[in-house]
């Protein structure tokens, strides 16, 4: 089997690769999400340039793409930085690339990843198993998810009891997948004021994050949309959550709510309507996203795993992701042994949002 290589800039991609990369995604399930859409990095593209394409033939004919951004050393890092929950290979299933090779070598130093689905290990990508993205299986239906979670779990039961009565409720009113210009602007308050709670970058104090969402839920790709969903209390909006579809998969990515209502834990309720809802949209799974908060493992039906790390291929990407490593262990012995582990994060975040501010 012959396979060659070679960069390309996002724009150089042809309506051939378009159609191949749809194609490779639609084949393997890992890749359902929309955050393996070409439609996706359109968006990406659009709002923050700069999008590299590896592209990969075997035998003649193109069998993988490998979008990224090119960062410092030459290493390849997520084109939305922080944003992108998933990232990958979009590979024919047939395909397993070699990526420690000269060819390959040529291109880049390295790769830094955080959630790469753990099929990919059959390109040699491994590093660590992370959390994992919490999968809400709604292939069966609404009412075999609620079915299945209720048996196995008594919070679940007793989540799902006490979001009826609100969802119910006359005062109450749900919207999914509306234009709500006011709302979406409060969901992003309430995330920056979430973000200096956590003393996490914030990543919306960037211009272009808010675009990219905003692009997106204007778009007609059925593969990358996003889509906002709200729920109003007495007229007023009480919870929110941002996703992003594909055509079988919501990604429930930005959630949020107003602090007074906390106690009627409208977020919840929120999530069962939208669960509802997809199944006529039609969508088989909810991805709740990494992490393993108590909310996710009441709703989730399984955890996909995923592998973080990094992929060093040139000799200064040997030595940064040694430093980062050896942060990494250090930290927590004393104040000062906290310092390179520290800077090794902030480098990171600089890497992944292109701002110094990060």
């Amino acid at each position: 089997m012959h396979s060659s290589v070679d960069e390309l800039e996002w724009g150089e991609l042809t309506e051939t690769d378009r159609v191949l990369w749809t194609t490779f995604q639609a084949l393997h399930p890992s890749l359902a999400s929309p955050y393996f859409s070409y439609g996706y990095y359109d968006a990406v593209e659009a709002v923050r340039p700069g999008i590299r394409v590896l592209r990969f033939f075997v035998d003649g004919r193109p069998a993988a793409y490998w979008p990224f951004r090119k960062g410092p050393f030459g290493t390849a890092r997520p084109v939305a930085g922080s944003l992108d929950d998933l990232h990958g290979i979009i590979a024919h299933p047939s395909v397993a690339l070699e990526l420690d090779q000269v060819a390959i070598r040529k291109h880049l130093g390295g790769y830094a990843f955080s959630a790469v689905p753990y099929q990919q290990s059959r390109h040699g990508i491994l590093g660590q198993t992370g959390h994992g993205n919490q999968v809400m299986d709604l292939s069966q239906g609404f009412k075999a998810w609620c079915a299945t979670r209720s048996a196995d779990s008594a919070n679940f039961r007793r989540q799902w009891r006490k979001s009826q009565p609100l969802l119910a409720a006359p005062a109450v009113e749900v919207r999914h997948d509306s234009i709500d210009m006011r709302s979406f602007d409060r969901m992003i308050e309430l995330k920056r004021e979430a973000y200096a709670r956590a003393e996490h970058f914030d990543v919306f104090q960037l211009p272009w994050p808010r675009q990219l969402l905003l692009n997106l839920m204007k778009s007609s790709d059925l593969n990358a949309r996003g889509m906002l969903s709200t729920l109003s209390i007495g007229g007023t909006v009480a919870a929110m959550a941002y996703c992003m579809r594909s055509a079988s998969v919501l990604h429930y990515w930005f959630p949020s709510y107003e602090p007074r209502f906390a106690k009627q834990q409208p977020g919840l309720a929120l999530l069962f309507s939208l669960a509802e809802w997809a199944e006529g949209a039609p969508i088989r799974e909810i991805h709740l996203g990494l992490g393993d908060t108590q909310y996710k493992r009441h709703m989730a039906s399984w955890m996909m795993p995923v592998r973080a790390g990094a992929l060093a291929l040139s000799p200064a990407q040997h030595l940064a992701t040694r430093f980062t490593e050896w942060g990494a262990r250090l930290e927590g012995r004393n104040r000062l042994l906290n310092v390179p582990a520290k800077y090794a994060r902030k480098y990171e975040r600089m890497a992944l949002s292109g701002d110094w501010r990060a």
